[in-house]
């Protein structure tokens, strides 16, 4: 990631990614980006990806597991389609944390209150045991497991089988690692396929905007015949 561009060059290079748009099939986002000029403005991935609006009903979630990953996925979630509703974590500092957020890194950990108010506390319920949460919950649509490795195959199949015992399916997002080995990731597979709930894995920039665009660029042929890419993941440390 190139981090000493000058204003002209950022300028530049903003410019060229916009005249991407003739030919690409998202072309109404990079229009979008055409019409608000060189300077970089937000656009969530949402609008890029075009999901559409849920009007007011967004997907009623549990998170379990508020530790450090849990945290981060609390604090980049959209309300507009993800609302939490439970969560489960046996450490109360870790209940304490994903409700008031990471002190050390607030803008990374955000934390229930900031996303959903001071009274996130008596609107989402806080449980020990997970299963006594997906059995409790009647309106819980998704999970999100963000627990050590060697439980995130355990408590998908829990889960999805929990939704088809109920009738109603539980979907789940899984932190990486999906399992402990190859025997389990294909174990949580059969059972998504078996209880009709969608299995996904949140490896880190499968979901990026900018690297599906990445994509586009170079499926629509806009970079030629591409040979060789180098890259690198420049994370602000030694």
């Amino acid at each position: 990631m190139a981090i000493d561009l000058t204003p002209e060059q950022r300028e530049t290079g903003t410019a060229n990614y916009v005249r991407t748009a003739e030919g690409l099939t998202r072309r109404g986002f990079l229009k979008s980006m055409a019409i608000a000029g060189a300077a970089a403005v937000p656009v969530s991935a949402a609008v890029y990806f075009g999901y559409e609006t849920l009007h007011g009903r967004p997907v009623k979630a549990a998170l379990i597991g508020g530790g450090d990953e849990g945290g981060v996925l609390v604090g980049e979630h959209n309300p507009d389609y993800l609302e939490f509703v439970a969560v489960c974590d046996i450490r109360p500092s870790n209940v304490t944390r994903i409700f008031d957020g990471d002190p050390k890194v607030p803008q990374l950990r955000k934390g229930f209150k900031r996303i959903y108010g001071n009274d996130a506390e008596k609107n989402i319920r806080k449980y020990t045991d997970y299963v006594e949460m997906l059995k409790s919950e009647k309106d819980i649509e998704a999970v999100v497991i963000a627990t050590p490795l060697f439980w995130h195959a355990k408590m998908a199949i829990d889960a999805m089988r929990i939704g088809k015992d109920r009738g109603k399916p539980i979907h789940v997002l899984c932190e990486k690692l999906m399992g402990w080995n190859v025997r389990l990731c294909k174990e949580m597979i059969r059972t998504a396929e078996e209880t009709g709930s969608i299995l996904a894995i949140g490896h880190q920039r499968h979901y990026s905007m900018l690297y599906a665009h990445a994509t586009e660029i170079i499926n629509n042929g806009v970079l030629g015949d591409v040979k060789y890419i180098s890259a690198m993941w420049h994370r602000n440390n030694a």
